[in-house]
């Protein structure tokens, strides 16, 4: 398909999904019968499904066209598309379901799609399997910190053949060596010229778990989310981003200054409390060996 049959295509599909939104809230706020608005339904997804398709092909031949793609995915690190949501209008009692056509919504750049569509992407085209062992090493890391054995993850976790053989040295997970086993998936993707930063082994540490609806539970990332959650990192050093916190704030956005201890002050403050002492621990150790 050329660009201009896509982007004709494209056209095309939007129109109808925005059509197909509209019958749907005829038959839906009506007297529609079920059986119609599921059809409906199930012709939105599948008109939603093919453009997005077709956006992410597009995306793909545009990353492609440039002589790195896997650069140029981690720059843009989304492409837009279409979806769909539902939405209530109106007040007080009276309220009534809508739907409606999102003809923006940002989508992640699946790398390992690219990867695939490409014939290969990144600096080193055996990425995608560094990136699943460092995944698999930050897990077995896990269930140390949480008082389980590591072994059980050893022997069950599901990876490729040459991601088991990748050697990132010894203790690649401590908090020492963990910036150069973070460096090492950075390198395969974008270059050695691109740097990782203490930041980004915080942001990877804070994102790669989190809490299961199943009490005493912890899920690890899947490899997606962890493709995902590389690319990133690499956006935000190829970009030179910042990082962000999301957090529960007051309705002003402003609040009573908080009690936050800053570790570099305080250490500079102990260091001056004791200065005194040390000073006459000297005098009274030079008065003792006259």
């Amino acid at each position: 398909m050329t660009d201009m049959e896509r982007a004709t295509k494209m056209a095309e599909l939007k129109a109808k999904a925005s059509a197909l939104v509209s019958a749907y809230n005829e038959a839906n706020q009506g007297d529609g019968k079920l059986d119609d608005i599921r059809r409906i339904d199930g012709e939105i997804e599948e008109t939603v499904n093919e453009y997005t398709g077709l956006a992410r092909d597009q995306c793909f031949a545009e990353c492609i066209a440039t002589g790195n793609p896997m650069l140029e995915a981690v720059k843009r690190l989304t492409f837009e598309t279409i979806a769909v949501k539902d939405e209530t209008v109106g007040e007080g009692t009276v309220k009534l379901p809508v739907r409606v056509l999102d003809e923006h919504r940002e989508k992640a750049i699946d790398l390992y799609k690219l990867h695939n569509a490409a014939g290969g992407i990144g600096a080193d085209k055996k990425w995608v399997d560094t990136v699943q062992k460092i995944n698999f090493l930050l897990t077995a890391q896990k269930a140390i910190d949480l008082g389980l054995d590591p072994r059980v993850v050893n022997n069950s976790y599901a990876m490729s053949a040459i991601a088991r053989d990748i050697d990132l040295g010894k203790t690649p997970t401590s908090k020492t060596n963990m910036l150069r086993t973070l460096q090492a998936a950075v390198s395969a993707m974008i270059g050695d010229e691109y740097k990782a930063t203490s930041h980004d082994v915080n942001f990877l540490l804070s994102v790669f778990s989190r809490k299961n609806r199943r009490a005493l539970t912890v899920s690890c990332a899947t490899h997606k989310y962890m493709r995902g959650y590389m690319a990133e990192i690499c956006h935000r050093i190829v970009t030179g981003g910042t990082y962000a916190l999301d957090y529960k704030q007051t309705k002003s956005g402003v609040a009573p200054k908080a009690n936050i201890v800053d570790p570099n002050a305080a250490r500079e403050a102990a260091k001056a409390a004791d200065a005194p002492k040390a000073k006459k621990s000297a005098k009274k150790a030079a008065a003792q060996a006259a």
